[in-house]
């Protein structure tokens, strides 16, 4: 059974430009792996009194089937690329639940 989802991530405490750009092209891939294409999910970097990060979101509802077995997966697919680019960075990936609403 599928699950219509949102979603948005942010990755703050970036070192600097070069590791920002990695680590956006790192969950650009994980965002293909995974079959969301780039109208799905928004990706972008900026910098804001000196400090680095990078954002994410959904659009639009996107359905997920198996979301149960998904969820655990993607999060951990994500944490990983994150902390193995830039380890001292903070990643977050929040959920929402829009037939809920």
């Amino acid at each position: 059974m599928g699950v219509n989802i949102m979603f948005n991530f942010e990755v703050t405490g970036l070192a600097d430009e070069a590791q920002t750009r990695s680590v956006l092209s790192a969950l650009a891939e994980l965002v293909a792996e995974e079959g969301l294409q780039e109208h799905e999910v928004a990706l972008g970097w900026s910098l804001q009194d000196g400090q680095h990060w990078i954002a994410g979101e959904t659009d639009h509802p996107i359905g997920i089937s198996r979301f149960y077995a998904w969820r655990p997966h993607f999060e951990a697919a994500f944490h990983e690329r994150v902390r193995a680019l830039a380890p001292a960075a903070t990643a977050s990936v929040n959920w929402q639940y829009p037939d809920e609403d």
